[in-house]
């Protein structure tokens, strides 16, 4: 049986379903046996009650854990973790301590690497293992899959150093996003591997859950991740006609208006149901040079693409290849979205791109261009083919 270590911050049970647990869940159905294991918490994480931790159902269960035959899971509080601080001081002084880090994780992930033949590491924390990675599973394909760009989400800055400083030990980067792929130029092989959906779930009848009321449209925010509130508000005020329900772990009280409706986490079969019965789909990022790469990465706007809606956005988020998408500032935007005819996509499912990622011979010359090659030029940037048979 082969064995993949999948290094992520998420956990394995959580509600919010991101890539990686997609990934995870089907090469665990194709035979392979997965060791999911969350870093990127500690005793900071305990002590300042971290709202990631707030969003589980339940404690997570430290140490390891056999809840599948094909699946095993490994979490536990490392004495420090990356975090952004306060102040610029205070983030420095705990970056000091980062090898407490790095060494807690690399004890306890040295057998699992040994016997490993993949590797999957997330951005984020998990790049500052990637010298113990190259260590300790020398021979093993070992993937840096980039579904965020950190700097967008406020990673300490010893962190992002840290990104480019370890590449070299991985044997490929991997993300959906050209945008992404553009940071990592001096890498020798940049994949690009699209996002998926998962489409037997999708497939299933999901029950309404809005209430019918005339004369009204139903948008959904179906994630708040990188969430511009400003820009709820300004939606909500210009559509009081608009009944706008957000779903999603929140940091700080929601603005209280009429016609917004916050449901916090939600299961992802709940979330479906939410986008599958709305007419208009919200992406609300913060708009800041770079947030493009959601184009490509996010979850929601995949989805909301598959059911054929009207996407609301920063203008940054417009592109020409998906015309669903409306930027705030579109002459009559939200008119548009009110009048658009739904046009469902055809979107991967989520097996497609864990057969990209187990697929890790020679990937020279490319099958396709999956870019154009003016636009990556600094670049190698590649598509592995998807094998005919399962990941």
């Amino acid at each position: 049986m082969k064995r993949a270590v999948l290094l992520t911050g998420h956990f394995p049970n959580q509600k919010r379903r991101p890539s990686l647990l997609w990934v995870s869940y089907h090469l665990q159905r194709s035979g392979w046996h997965v060791i999911h294991v969350t870093v990127g918490y500690s005793w900071i994480s305990r002590l300042v009650g971290d709202a990631r931790l707030k969003a589980l159902d339940n404690k997570p269960q430290t140490g390891m854990a056999h809840p599948h035959t094909n699946l095993t899971t490994l979490f536990g509080y490392a004495p420090i973790h990356p975090v952004n601080l306060r102040t610029r001081y205070l983030t420095q002084l705990v970056q000091t301590a980062w090898p407490l880090f790095t060494t807690y994780w690399e004890r306890r992930l040295r057998d699992h690497l040994h016997q490993a033949d993949l590797i999957l590491c997330e951005s984020g924390p998990p790049v500052l293992l990637a010298p113990a990675l190259s260590s300790h599973a020398p021979n093993a394909h070992r993937i840096y899959r980039v579904n965020d760009d950190i700097r967008l989400l406020k990673a300490p800055a010893g962190l992002v150093e840290a990104e480019q400083r370890n590449l070299h030990h991985f044997t490929r980067i991997s993300t959906a996003s050209p945008v992404l792929a553009n940071h990592f130029a001096t890498h020798s092989t940049v994949t690009l591997d699209p996002m998926g959906i998962p489409r037997a779930l999708i497939n299933r009848p999901h029950l309404n859950p809005y209430r019918h009321i005339p004369n009204r449209k139903t948008a959904v925010c179906a994630g708040t991740t990188q969430i511009d509130m400003q820009a709820i508000e300004r939606i909500a005020t210009a559509r009081p006609n608009w009944d706008i329900h957000i779903l999603g772990r929140l940091k700080l009280s929601p603005p209280k208006r009429p016609n917004l409706f916050w449901h916090g986490e939600q299961s992802f079969e709940t979330t479906l149901a939410h986008i599958a019965h709305a007419d208009i789909g919200l992406a609300p990022y913060v708009d800041r040079p770079g947030i493009e790469y959601q184009v490509s990465n996010s979850n929601r706007m995949l989805l909301y693409r598959h059911f054929g809606l009207p996407i609301l956005g920063p203008d940054r988020l417009c592109t020409p290849e998906i015309p669903s998408i409306i930027g705030y500032n579109t002459p009559n935007a939200m008119g548009l979205c009110e009048d658009f005819s739904h046009r469902p996509e055809d979107i991967p499912d989520w097996s497609e791109l864990a057969r990209r990622l187990v697929q890790n011979g020679v990937t020279d010359p490319p099958s396709e261009v999956s870019t154009d090659p003016a636009t990556m030029s600094k670049s190698r940037v590649k598509t592995v083919p998807a094998l005919a048979s399962s990941a």
